[in-house]
């Protein structure tokens, strides 16, 4: 017998504003070298880019506030073996939202 997995979904407030991890082109090639799930990112800074854009865009299309969170891949890299976490989509993730919430406490900037 198989057991499925409950996901934790999170509700997200309309009006909450949301965090995109940003790279440079030198910390998106980085990013490939070291990331535990390289399989699952874009091939080229080019494609990752548009593809960002893009979901910036559709979001504040729909009203959603956007942020754009510069990463630093060795910054990254730290809080990943802080935090006992592989470097995968989900730690990013939770790591560019830590970033925006330091941001709005006035700890750091994020660009818009």
């Amino acid at each position: 017998m198989s057991r499925r997995r409950r996901r934790n979904r999170t509700e997200i407030a309309p009006d909450a504003e949301l965090g995109l991890a940003w790279y440079s082109r030198e910390a998106w090639e980085r990013l490939r070298q070291v990331a535990d799930d390289v399989h699952a990112l874009d091939d080229t800074y080019e494609d990752w880019e548009r593809q960002a854009l893009r979901a910036i865009r559709d979001l504040e299309s729909n009203g959603r506030p956007i942020r754009k969170v510069p990463i630093d891949i060795d910054a990254l890299l730290a809080w990943c073996h802080e935090h006992h976490r592989r470097n995968d989509s989900k730690a990013r993730s939770e790591y560019t939202a830590q970033l925006l919430r330091q941001a709005a406490q006035g700890g750091s900037s994020v660009s818009k």
